[in-house]
């Protein structure tokens, strides 16, 4: 398991790490083909080029610093890269985790997954690499 820093270091005694997910690579469909874009336009094309640049080194930084996990007694979601988003839901908190599947998510096996927890509200966590198994696992560790 590629467990992050941020969960491991909030692991209770006792404590163990059941599923987890990381973002997936289509996030970067988007920036590389602004940057080809930027290529194949020559001269002109320097300033697309450089956005895309940007946009993929932020994506990069984006994929690095997600991390989504369940254990035997948690959900553990953080993500952000200057402002951390992060949230960790007691098992017996959890209202639910959702997400909603387009069809270029379905062909490339990714989308946003939504924790959703009592007293806590909610969080996404986008560009998830196969959130139905993420959701099923949650599933089965609450009714385990």
């Amino acid at each position: 398991m590629i467990v992050g820093k941020y969960v491991e270091s909030s692991l209770l005694p006792n404590e163990a790490i059941v599923a987890e997910a990381k973002p997936h690579w289509a996030m970067f469909i988007a920036p590389g083909l602004v940057i080809l874009l930027g290529l194949l336009a020559g001269k002109a094309g320097g300033v697309f080029f450089f956005i895309g640049v940007v946009w993929a080194v932020f994506r990069f930084l984006v994929w690095q610093t997600t991390e989504l996990a369940v254990t035997n007694k948690r959900v553990i979601a953080k993500s952000g890269i200057i402002r951390r988003n992060a949230i960790d839901v007691s098992l017996t908190k959890v209202e639910g985790v959702s997400y909603r599947q387009g069809i270029i998510g379905r062909i490339f096996g990714y989308d946003s997954i939504l924790v959703r927890g009592t007293g806590v509200g909610q969080i996404p966590v986008p560009f998830i690499a196969q959130p139905e198994f993420f959701k099923h696992e949650v599933g089965r560790t609450l009714h385990a």
